[in-house]
C-alpha cells in the first residue's frame, strides 16, 4: 500500500514537472524576437533550451503514460 502511494505521488510530480516545463517553453518561444541588440547565438541558444523543455517534458509524460498503464495491468 504505501509503495503504491509513493508511486502515485511520483507519476504526479512527473505530470505536474512536464506541465511547468512547458509552460516554461512556451514563454520564452513566445517572448522571443530578434530585435536589435540580439545576437544570433542567444537567439538560437533560446531556441534550443526552449526544445530541449519540450522534448524533456514530453519524455516525463510518456513515463507516466507507461506508469498508469502498468497500474491498470496490475
Amino acid at each position: 500500500m504505501k509503495q503504491e502511494l509513493k508511486n502515485e505521488i511520483r507519476l504526479a510530480v512527473f505530470w505536474i514537472l512536464g506541465a511547468i516545463m512547458i509552460s516554461f517553453a512556451s514563454w520564452i518561444l513566445g517572448h522571443l524576437n530578434f530585435v536589435p541588440g540580439t545576437t544570433e547565438r542567444s537567439y538560437f541558444f533560446a531556441i534550443i533550451v526552449a526544445f530541449l523543455l519540450i522534448l524533456f517534458s514530453g519524455l516525463l509524460w510518456i513515463a507516466v503514460a507507461v506508469g498508469v498503464s502498468e497500474n491498470i495491468k496490475s
